[in-house]
């Protein structure tokens, strides 16, 4: 049997201590929680609202059975969870076709090839003229590259002794560049166009590098979601980021992910999904009959 209850707490891990104390766990590691709301800290102590959480734990039947009752019991038991082992076969069958389709679409759409436009006059590319005065003002020892991608976008490519500066903390920098390179194509060019793709800025290869990181980092939490049977929260990302522990997310049995939060602030969670938690509890029952 299984007793849900919902929590509040300063944060997550008030809410799940909380939660082990209501539910007479002996750890905590026996409740699973579901993260319903994760917040707010509020200002000056206004607008503050709690961490919420739903919580379960399961609860054995002590309830004894005369003999006839319990045979019966468990025959109806056992032709249950030949059922659900055969509906949950078909399910993950087409889960697992399902995100095949999703993994390939999405790692088509994130490797794009990209060819070098050659010259380009000044006044023609509003964003590539926006980068290159930027390393003129700064006075920076690097170069910029225009690039088309075969999708339409545009990549513009920032190399030297000196591009790393441009890069920050996580990319923050570069992420700012990016997002202001693009606003600057809001104007009419010289030729009275105005030119609407997007553009990617990279310096020195670090996307590529961001990105290996950031999959490594999803593997590795999706691996601890499904040890620990709990969800995990990611650090706020930008979303570009977000999107590649998407992705790498969609190749993992047994785990999904969500964003939550808003602006600067939007996380990703990690959470299992159907298929691990017809797994637990086909595990469980498999016990049980022995």
């Amino acid at each position: 049997m299984k007793k849900e209850i919902i929590v509040t707490g300063e944060d997550v891990n008030a809410a799940v201590q909380n939660a082990y104390e209501a539910l007479g766990a002996s750890s905590s590691d026996e409740i699973d929680y579901e993260i319903l709301d994760l917040g707010t800290k509020g200002f000056l102590g206004f607008g503050r609202r709690p961490t919420k959480i739903k919580a379960s734990i399961e609860i054995p039947d002590n309830t004894p059975k005369r003999h006839s009752e319990a045979r019966k019991s468990n025959n109806a038991e056992t032709a249950e969870v030949s059922h659900k082992r055969t509906a949950g076969k078909e399910k993950q069958s087409h889960r697992n076709a399902s995100k095949k389709q999703k993994v390939a679409e999405k790692s088509e759409f994130l490797t794009v090839k990209y060819t070098p436009a050659g010259e380009i006059e000044n006044g023609i590319d509003l964003s590539y003229d926006f980068i290159r005065g930027v390393i003129a003002d700064i006075g920076l020892n690097a170069e910029a590259e225009l690039l088309n991608g075969e999708d339409g976008t545009r990549q513009i490519r920032i190399s030297g002794e000196e591009a790393g500066t441009l890069i920050g903390h996580h990319g923050e920098t570069l992420d700012a560049l990016q997002y202001l390179s693009n606003l600057a194509c809001a104007k009419k060019n010289s030729k009275g166009e105005r030119i609407t793709s997007h553009v990617i800025i990279d310096i020195e290869g670090y996307r590529e590098k961001r990105e290996q990181t950031l999959r490594s980092l999803a593997r590795r939490k999706a691996s601890e979601a499904l040890r620990k049977k709990r969800s995990i929260i990611l650090e706020p990302m930008s979303a570009y980021e977000r999107r590649i522990i998407h992705s790498e997310i969609q190749t993992i049995d047994g785990v999904a992910t969500n964003s939550i939060g808003a602006d600067h602030n939007r996380k990703v969670v990690i959470y299992l999904d159907d298929s691990a938690a017809e797994d637990v509890v086909g595990g469980e029952e498999e016990n049980n009959e022995n």
